[in-house]
């Protein structure tokens, strides 16, 4: 029979490896590695406009900085420069995007926008993601009623109806369940049954838990416990050889 002393010795053993896999085993975020996407325009096709992608587009991975000097195409008209940028470094987890340009003129059905110093920006580290969409200044011409002024420096989803035109969401934000912030610096969606989004100025990203921060190697649950149980079961076993023994010489 093994003592009861040497029974608690190995309990605990076996205890202290169970703690073992359990810290040995980290907690996965939502995101392996940080992501970050950035455009400058975007819009769905608008009665005979044609629809227009992602305008200029940057992704990490790779990111960098994409660039156009000037755009006239779908609902869409300026002659400044629209720049997209984004970066990612998996070593600390954290990602930015850009979207920004200086002026930009939106014509939709009913309406003309003019808008200024539109830019909206994210950061993200591996706690969480930051960003703010804004414009210095905007206005909504009608045709036949008042002009609408777009506030500058807007607060987070500060929503306006333009009757009968258009919904528009200034410095819109959103995260989602991989803590994903999104910010559109001017979101509209057209009204009258069309369907039809704008988005202006859209900054993405995400952090993630860095790389080659734990220096000790990981190894799997299961082969853990294979090795655990087989070094408990080992222990009994030569305790039991060796208290035999002492009971044949104590006999003798």
């Amino acid at each position: 029979m093994i003592a009861s002393r040497t029974k608690a010795r190995l309990a605990a053993s076996t205890v202290a490896l169970g703690g073992l896999l359990c810290t040995a085993i980290p907690a996965h975020a939502a995101l392996t590695t940080p992501e970050a996407n950035a455009f400058v325009v975007s819009a769905t096709a608008i009665g005979r406009l044609v629809a227009v992608p992602p305008t200029p587009d940057s992704t990490y991975t790779p990111g960098g900085t994409s660039t156009l000097l000037g755009l006239t195409i779908g609902p869409f008209a300026t002659d400044a420069t629209l720049t997209a940028k984004t970066t990612g470094d998996p070593s600390t987890g954290d990602a930015t995007a850009l979207a920004e340009v200086e002026n930009l003129g939106v014509t939709i059905p009913g309406a003309t926008i003019a808008l200024s110093a539109i830019k909206a920006t994210c950061d993200a580290t591996p706690s969480g993601a930051t960003g703010n969409g804004t414009i210095a200044g905007g206005s909504v011409k009608l045709l036949i009623l008042p002009t609408v002024t777009l506030k500058a420096n807007a607060a987070p989803n500060t929503g306006i109806n333009i009757l009968g035109v258009a919904n528009i969401v200034l410095n819109q934000q959103s995260t989602d369940a991989n803590g994903v912030l999104t910010v559109t610096a001017v979101h509209i969606s057209l009204l009258g049954g069309t369907g039809a989004d704008i988005n202006i100025g859209r900054a993405q990203c995400g952090g993630a838990p860095p790389v080659n921060t734990n220096p000790t190697p990981m190894i799997s649950a299961p082969v853990a416990a294979g090795a655990g149980a087989t070094a408990v079961v080992g222990g009994a076993v030569m305790l039991r050889r060796r208290n035999r023994g002492k009971n044949a010489f104590d006999a003798s």
